[in-house]
């Protein structure tokens, strides 16, 4: 049979042994020492200049002095000595120094780890619950990589529940972001913790926004809303807005249809009636704003009018290189056609303004006394137009008159030698007067 115990190396009494008290109190003694052991330093290499009985040294690698050749051994001050223990494997101490529990395995004294696995609960600053599970209570919580990529993970069970972050102020949810009771990113508000408004909502399938921080629709003009493609005209490639009321002086800034059923649409310029078209809204503010009209085969070109004074103006025509030429025309006195007619027929030349001027023009030959000139066009009826006219001959001079039947449709003229005879001659006639 051994002498000493397995574990602890303690001394048995011997039969027949004489001062069995020796043995005796060399057992307590290392009872005392490894019982409850408590450790000075670990790893330390110097022993100090005045040791208290009973102090003990875990050694580490290099020890020296007093300690020298015993490394990874316990050093003990007894009785004005160093002694020394050989710690086993699964023996448990606290490290004084550095406030910690340690453990001994084959390789050394480790701080023993915890079973992290499936706790009840964690609480950092705080304490855990049942719900809450992971409590941290920290001025900051950081969640960093290990060496490339970090993804923080929230799951849920099923569509109908939830898988959010919520953003509290003073325990008062005030915006929450995730999958709210449904599979499509959302983002809600609150300003009491109790009435929610969903301002944003990803749709999964295509990534379209939706929700109250969305236009409604193309023409929501809503203060703080975000605009959408196809926004009051803006960005369409299809079928733009239609215009609820060409007169309303509410509608936003935008780009619109208007149909021939479209309210209003009869105080459209002649040429834009009856017929659908695209028209242009600015605003300057409330009180201040344009139109710009014109049909949607763009023709009898364009117009725009202006509301100021709380009223509207009057229809004015934009004229480019398409309506310069053209065929005039007139509505109640105002131009509504193209600015310059020119043309001729078998009674000369005309050419017409939109500011109602014409002119009328011809050469032809007289063969006879008198000669009568219908002009191309006629003038307003009820006028005359101021007339110029010059006969010429090859071989000798000619006087002209004119009979005192000038109207707005024509002339005559009588042409004579210088004997008062009648001769031929060349005329070159002009007329100048109104057309309305």
């Amino acid at each position: 049979m051994s002498q000493i115990s397995p574990n602890l190396d303690l001394p048995f009494l011997q039969p027949a042994q004489a001062q069995k008290h020796v043995t005796h109190n060399e057992a307590l003694r290392r009872l005392d020492i490894v019982v409850q052991l408590r450790l000075q330093q670990a790893g330390a290499t110097t022993p100090p200049a005045a040791p208290a009985d009973g102090e003990v040294y875990a050694l580490g690698t290099g020890a020296s002095g007093a300690w020298a050749g015993q490394d990874d051994m316990l050093a003990v001050w007894l009785d004005g000595i160093w002694q020394f223990i050989a710690p086993q494997a699964g023996w448990r101490a606290w490290d004084i120094a550095g406030a910690r529990l340690l453990a001994r395995d084959a390789s050394g004294w480790i701080a023993p780890q915890p079973v992290l696995d499936n706790l009840d609960g964690v609480g950092i600053g705080t304490s855990a619950d049942a719900t809450n599970r992971l409590s941290v209570q920290a001025p900051a919580t950081l969640l960093s990589h290990d060496g490339a990529d970090h993804r923080l993970t929230v799951n849920k069970a099923a569509t109908g529940d939830t898988a959010s972050l919520l953003f509290q102020s003073g325990w008062t949810g005030h915006a929450e972001m995730g999958l709210s009771g449904q599979d499509t990113f959302s983002i809600k508000v609150s300003n009491d913790g109790t009435t929610w408004t969903e301002a944003l909502r990803l749709a999964d399938d295509t990534g379209h926004a939706s929700g109250s921080a969305v236009q409604s629709d193309s023409t929501d003009a809503t203060g703080g809303r975000l605009l959408t493609v196809g926004a009051f005209g803006l960005g369409e490639t299809a079928t733009g807005p239609t215009v609820s009321d060409i007169d309303a002086t509410d509608i936003p800034a935008g780009n619109y249809r208007y149909l021939t059923s479209t309210p209003g649409s009869g105080s459209l310029p002649a040429g834009l009636q009856n017929s659908n078209g695209i028209i242009r809204i600015e605003r300057y503010n409330a009180a201040v704003l344009r139109q710009t009209a014109w049909r949607n085969n763009f023709q009898n070109g364009i117009w725009l009018r202006t509301y100021s004074g709380g009223a509207w103006g009057e229809w004015r025509q934009v004229y480019d290189h398409a309506t310069i030429l053209g065929t005039v025309s007139e509505s109640s006195g105002q131009p509504t056609g193209a600015l310059i007619e020119q043309g001729s027929n078998a009674d000369g030349d005309y050419l017409r303004f939109a500011d109602g001027s014409q002119i009328c023009s011809r050469q032809f030959v007289s063969a006879a006394s008198s000669h009568a000139w219908t002009f191309p066009l006629a003038f307003v009826t009820g006028s005359t137009p101021a007339l110029q006219a010059l006969p010429r001959h090859a071989t000798a001079p000619r006087i002209l008159t004119e009979n005192e039947d000038l109207s707005a449709t024509g002339v005559s003229f009588n042409v004579w030698d210088t004997s008062g005879a009648a001769a031929p001659a060349q005329i070159h006639a002009s007329a100048i007067g109104r057309w309305f």
